[in-house]
């Protein structure tokens, strides 16, 4: 442990195709569409989250809504980094000056490629640490199953975008 550990933060992702979850102390901090408001013409970035949602389908044509991910992947590096910026930044309170460490649940099926694309979105979005675990496995270790015993479990992960 370090000396300025207790200036960070641990924060959990569930970065999924529908809705991004954050979970920090056990709580469910974050539940928020997986979506971004852009102006096309200058690239800025108007509202994230449910806001974003909001304006889905009824905004000017000059602002276009994106959802960065598809079927549990990075579509987008820039708008997934923009979007888990403003989350994370959110989660922890706005503070900018302390940066948590993630956990990021991931589909099984990622490719390394994918994987790194991850790691590489959350820590430009500020996190200090980012660390990947598989959704399911995630799953299986939040409903208390058996994960280090040599027994058989079954894991359904259904989500927005992917089972």
């Amino acid at each position: 442990m370090g000396f300025f550990d207790f200036m960070t933060e641990d924060i959990a992702i569930d970065l999924g195709t529908a809705n991004t979850l954050i979970i920090h102390n056990d709580k469910v901090v974050i539940d928020s569409p997986s979506i971004v408001a852009r102006d096309r013409i200058t690239g800025k970035i108007i509202a994230v989250g449910k806001e974003a949602n909001m304006m889905q389908g009824k905004t000017h044509e000059n602002i276009k809504t994106i959802r960065p991910l598809k079927d549990g992947v990075i579509a987008d590096f820039d708008i997934t980094e923009a979007m888990l910026r403003y989350f994370i930044k959110r989660a922890n309170g706005g503070r900018s000056l302390i940066k948590p460490r993630v956990v990021v649940g991931i589909p099984s099926s990622v490719t390394d490629v994918e994987k790194r694309a991850v790691i590489d979105a959350t820590i430009s979005a500020g996190a200090r640490d980012a660390y990947l675990i598989e959704e399911p496995m995630a799953a299986a270790i939040g409903a208390g199953l058996p994960v280090h015993e040599p027994t058989g479990s079954m894991v359904v992960d259904i989500g927005g975008g992917t089972t």
